[in-house]
């Protein structure tokens, strides 16, 4: 999409785009895709261009002043849910309250909000595909602050809430899902499959050009980004394996009951209102795992 492009639906700014949360594994792929189609976007986080603490109000609300973006985009989080249940204050601090300064920033300005939310909010109806209209479950902490982070974000006139699940490298601290399954499968680690907790993880590099081409839309409200096709954590990894045509000899189908903080385990979103507005069908798993060895390839070079 060019910049001429965002210029015909967004007000007048500098700054195209701001990115909280920017060198997250969410965060870095966005700001990728936003200099892929030269948009002049910044990085806001504790390393980031504009280096803020999202849990610093008055640093957070004097960046917001200073920058006036066209579009905000909200990919902040502490997405750990065992560190959530530790620390709901500290959760809610990064999780939440962020949402809630922006969307009082956009009401005043006119700001394309875009808050990343979560898909975890449903539990016990196995494969099943939720749309956005659905009941939610609030199962823990992590569900809790992302919830309310959406609730905030939807007091702004032009928000749109992407719940998602995604997957992809580097992460900050190398330990994302995708990360962890590469080490099992690599080393042949004893390790425990989830075979009943199913989801729509989406490559993080599709998720963000998504992201930004929703951003630029007009549509509002609640949105689900993810992949096209609902699997399980154990499918996920095997599949990952089965395209290493590396063995799983060690690991083992568990249930996801045997996490000591509660989680959701029947994550698949229906992701056919975001496919109505891209114009174009989400991947499946087969293309995620490809998207994920390509991305690899490069990193390793």
């Amino acid at each position: 999409m060019s910049l001429g492009a965002w210029a015909c639906c967004l007000p007048m700014s500098e700054v195209d785009l701001l990115v909280l949360g920017g060198t997250g594994l969410a965060g870095r792929a966005i700001m990728a895709s936003a200099r892929r189609r030269n948009l002049n976007a910044i990085a806001v986080a504790r390393g980031g261009e504009l280096p803020v603490d999202v849990r610093d109000e008055g640093a957070l609300v004097r960046a917001l002043a200073d920058v006036r973006p066209r579009v905000i985009v909200n990919a902040a989080a502490i997405v750990s849910a065992p560190a959530c249940e530790r620390d709901p204050a500290a959760t809610w601090l990064v999780n939440a309250r962020p949402a809630a300064i922006v969307a009082s920033h956009a009401r005043a300005t006119g700001a394309r909000f875009a808050q990343i939310s979560t898909d975890h909010y449903y539990s016990g109806d196995g494969r099943r595909r939720h749309a956005e209209d659905e009941p939610v479950r609030l199962i823990n902490e992590y569900g809790r602050s992302k919830y309310a982070a959406e609730a905030f974000a939807l007091t702004a006139p032009d928000a749109i809430v992407l719940r998602t699940n995604f997957v992809g490298w580097p992460s900050v601290l190398g330990s994302s899902f995708a990360e962890w399954a590469m080490g099992v499968i690599e080393q042949d680690l004893p390790a425990d499959l989830y075979d009943d907790q199913f989801v729509s993880s989406l490559d993080v590099w599709t998720f963000a050009d998504g992201v930004l081409d929703l951003a630029c839309g007009d549509a509002l409200g609640v949105v689900n980004l993810g992949a096209g096709e609902v699997f399980s954590k154990a499918e996920f990894v095997q599949a990952l394996a089965a395209r290493m045509a590396r063995p799983l000899t060690r690991a083992r189908l568990a249930s996801v009951g045997l996490q000591q903080s509660p989680r959701g385990d029947s994550l698949g979103l229906d992701v056919s209102r975001a496919e109505g507005i891209l114009g174009h069908p989400l991947p499946g798993l087969e293309a995620v795992i490809t998207s994920l060895m390509a991305h690899l390839e490069d990193r390793r070079s």
